[in-house]
């Protein structure tokens, strides 16, 4: 598994992971499963940006994406 990074695009994510949709949905990302929300604003969108504009802490999303089998890369 290649891992990812906080960013990366969700788009590019989602392509790579497509099970990651759900599980930043259930994160507090409930957005994302509107339709062609990863075909437009996923294009340009990374983790890091949608921590930062929803108050979400990134160091909980990377803790649990890896509990569900992403891997993701150390935060720089």
């Amino acid at each position: 598994m290649t891992p990812i990074t906080i960013d990366d695009t969700i788009h590019s994510i989602a392509a790579a992971y497509p099970e990651i949709i759900d599980l930043l949905a259930d994160f507090g990302f409930t957005q994302i499963r509107q339709p062609m929300m990863i075909q437009t604003i996923g294009r340009y969108m990374t983790l890091r940006k949608g921590c930062e504009m929803r108050g979400f802490d990134i160091e909980l999303l990377i803790h649990y994406l890896r509990d569900h089998g992403i891997p993701v890369e150390e935060i720089k």
